[in-house]
């Protein structure tokens, strides 16, 4: 059996895709394996097999190569395999990868030592990593071990409830809050705001427009951000998911856990900018319920074009919700945050993102 494999390099269009490879590579996928050669460089070739330079294993680097616009690439020749062996390294490979498993503790400690690597772009956006949700985890395990927390009440549900109850205006009685004219053209992810200085806090807008799990705090415990959130010039109002996968209730609950929120920081005196989410038109019975009219309003863009449910690239489904929002709420001002759509009407503010503004940092 061979063992002394030898990297060569070899112009990208004389390499040839395995037309029954089994492994399958989406948008997100394909970014992260981007982002990695990006930061790391191209450093695990493409193994092939042939005269014709089949690929054996690497789909992925060969599609985020072309994609990243690669004239040439690394790889191994694995001619030492059989044509059976071959089919079957391919499939075992990747099997392999995805039968192992992480020692989070060690995991959890490396991933917190790197300062400079953005760990979002490389795919590692797990909860045992984020400090606020890490400090949730920890608080509440305290707790039970305390006897003061039910560990099968979800989420201290209960425990709001006690914080306050609010006049049910609307069927689903998800809580009205009040309109605001604060409006601003930066925004911070509140995750990131010890990166930030009280005075820059003073002009920038918080916001929560990334993974749910990152921000549970606002629910679990409202009061423990209150300070920090003072800081800043104001809030957009937490952007629990309504994924149009979700089962109707757990949808009315993204929007009864946003306005409860918004409206208990709202009676602490933090200034909290409404935040409006829709999916399909069956959620304009709900999504827009306890937000006022008149008001600046907050909305994003985020994934709507990667994702087949807002009808890819041309975002109808986004479209029809926004027109909806424009009719019912009347918002005085729209700061969006993501990519601007085209046909949108209204006074929009548009916001760069946490990207937009990361990759013009490293570009100046």
């Amino acid at each position: 059996m061979k063992t002394n494999l030898e990297i060569e390099y070899l112009p990208l269009k004389k390499l040839k895709m395995y037309k029954r490879n089994a492994r399958k590579h989406d948008i997100g996928d394909l970014q992260v394996i981007k982002n990695s050669i990006t930061e790391f460089g191209f450093d695990d070739p493409i193994g092939i097999w042939g005269k014709d330079n089949t690929i054996v294993e690497g789909h992925g680097r060969y599609l985020a190569a072309k994609e990243l616009g690669f004239v040439e690439v690394p790889v191994i020749r694995l001619d030492h395999l059989s044509d059976e062996q071959r089919k079957a390294y391919a499939l075992v490979h990747n099997r392999s990868a995805e039968l192992s498993s992480w020692d989070e503790p060690i995991l959890s400690k490396e991933l917190l030592d790197l300062e400079d690597i953005d760990l979002d772009d490389l795919g590692f956006n797990l909860d045992f990593i984020d400090e606020i949700g890490q400090d949730d985890l920890e608080e509440d395990t305290e707790r039970e071990n305390a006897g003061e927390l039910d560990p099968s009440c979800q989420h201290n549900v209960f425990e709001n409830m006690e914080k306050a109850q609010y006049e049910q205006v609307n069927y689903y009685g998800i809580p009205e809050i009040s309109a605001t004219q604060t409006t601003g053209d930066r925004m911070l992810r509140f995750c990131d705001h010890k990166e930030t200085t009280l005075e820059e806090r003073k002009n920038l807008i918080a916001h929560f427009y990334y993974d749910d799990y990152k921000f549970m705090s606002a629910w679990r415990n409202p009061d423990k951000y209150l300070e920090k959130l003072a800081e800043f010039k104001a809030v957009v109002a937490p952007n629990f998911s309504l994924y149009t996968d979700f089962p109707r209730v757990l949808q009315i609950l993204s929007c009864y856990r946003r306005n409860w929120t918004a409206k208990y920081w709202q009676e602490k005196g933090i200034d909290v900018i409404p935040q409006v989410v829709w999916g399909d038109k069956e959620s304009y019975n709900y999504c827009f319920d306890g937000i006022p009219k008149g008001s600046v309003v907050s909305v994003s863009t985020l994934g709507i074009m990667e994702d087949d449910d807002w009808n890819g690239e041309s975002g109808e489904m986004f479209k029809e919700g926004y027109k909806e929002m424009l009719n019912r709420l009347e918002p005085t001002t729209i700061l969006l945050y993501g990519a601007l759509q085209k046909g949108l009407e209204g006074n929009i503010i548009r916001i760069p993102t946490y990207y937009e503004e990361k990759f013009k940092n490293k570009k100046g």
